[in-house]
């Protein structure tokens, strides 16, 4: 994989260079600092007034000359946020005021925004890291030096900081593409029916969730991806710049369709993660189900190695009982495995399950008492001594599963502090 470090101040760019080689990855980090940078935004802002120039007859255009559009198979881009040392004439940059432009007009897929909000080490409110960056992840320097965060392994660091939001940064470039691609190829359909939500369960998702498809659609059924783009992909800020993109795809465009299936899978994805899976009301995960239903392990009910193996598991049955798994988890699985972090399933279906109620009832609290830790990504047990740090916290999430726990790592922020207040 191809790093692009970016930073409008060399000293401050290098350390980030020397917290990702701290991590132990051997991809390729490539720094783009000071001036150069300034170049390639230059280069970028320019390639764009002229794809989206109104005048302009010929259908197709090329992607520039900037190094962040050679050809690459996974690329990654660390932006450092406060960028006032470019020195281009107009408004102050900061990565949230070009982020949009460079994941419409360049060929980097996945772009991280470091030190947006560098008092916060974990989000306490959405569990998204930062709720308001237009990035696809917002960081601090200090967070790429952690193993987990690049491997996914979570016992990799010392401390054990891991949250749960994190992805799996050494394929995230691979699979941001397959979302591109799945957008520019289902571009035209609703949204619910690209990814096979169950209709008769969308009152399941929040208002919010639902609003933030489209400001205009009174049902969420009809809201195509091509509408999700126009009116609520806001990366792009200019809503004249999506329209005139939105008008060159009804004629055909098809570099006009890749752009806006740029921004597109970055902001669905992101509302899959934050208003759909977030609430763990209309999916819900692998661990936050076994939450809910313990004895979905079976026998080793008990065994809190086996909750935490859960976690990490790739393939059915993901830790679980074989049998209850093929009887009651199988057919209601979140088949769209590219936009969610762990195996989800569909919570209306199983709530509905009968069998699975009396389960719950019949073996009543004969399983370990663990709860599992937001930001450590892992089971640990409630019944620990005082001087233990678990907390439990309220999230802002519409719905019934607002609460959530942490085992408070030491050295990190937790934020808003008034979320501890439950």
């Amino acid at each position: 994989m191809k790093i692009f470090v970016c930073d409008d101040i060399a000293t401050r760019g290098n350390e980030t260079c020397s917290f990702i080689r701290e991590a132990g990855t051997e991809h390729e980090v490539v720094p783009v600092f000071d001036g150069a940078l300034k170049a390639e935004i230059e280069k970028i802002f320019q390639h764009a007034q002229c794809t989206l120039d109104r005048t302009r007859t010929s259908p197709e255009t090329d992607d520039g000359d900037s190094i962040f559009n050679e050809p690459c198979s996974d690329v990654l881009m660390i932006l450092d946020n406060n960028l006032a040392e470019l020195k281009i004439s107009g408004a102050r940059h900061t990565a949230e005021s070009i982020v949009g432009y460079l994941r419409a007009f360049t060929n980097v897929p996945y772009v991280v925004s470091l030190n947006k909000n560098p008092q916060v080490d974990f989000d306490l409110r959405y569990l998204v890291g930062d709720y308001r960056t237009d990035a696809d992840l917002a960081l601090n320097t200090k967070h790429l030096a952690y193993p987990a965060l690049w491997t996914g392994e979570t016992t990799a660091t010392a401390d054990r900081f891991f949250p749960w939001y994190w992805p799996v940064l050494n394929r995230t470039p691979a699979v941001r593409r397959r979302q591109i691609d799945f957008v520019e190829k289902h571009y035209d359909e609703p949204i619910v029916t690209a990814l096979a939500f169950p209709t008769q369960y969308l009152n399941f998702l929040s208002r919010h969730a639902r609003g933030a498809l489209s400001p205009k659609a009174v049902g969420t059924e009809n809201v195509t991806i091509g509408n999700f783009f126009l009116e609520s992909c806001r990366s792009l800020p200019v809503f004249m710049d999506r329209e005139e993109l939105s008008d060159r795809i009804d004629r055909g465009d098809d570099s006009a369709r890749r752009i806006a299936a740029r921004v597109a899978a970055a902001e669905l994805e992101r509302w899959i993660r934050r208003d759909v899976l977030g609430p763990q009301g209309f999916l819900v995960d692998l661990p936050h189900l076994l939450m809910r239903l313990p004895f979905l392990l079976g026998e080793h009910v008990n065994d809190l190695d086996r909750w935490n193996d859960v976690v990490l598991a790739a393939e059915p049955p993901f830790g679980l009982d074989e049998e209850l798994y093929e009887n009651h988890l199988k057919d209601v699985k979140f088949e769209g495995e590219i936009w969610t972090k762990s195996p989800c399933f569909w919570w209306p279906k199983l709530k509905e399950d009968e069998e699975l109620n009396r389960m719950f009832f019949r073996d009543g609290s004969n399983w370990a008492d663990a709860v599992f830790c937001e930001d450590l990504s892992r089971f640990v047990l409630r019944s620990k001594g005082p001087q233990e740090t678990l907390r439990e916290f309220a999230t802002e999430f519409e719905g019934s599963w607002q609460r959530r726990h942490v085992e408070v790592v030491d050295k990190m922020t937790y934020s808003p502090k008034s979320r501890f207040a439950v």
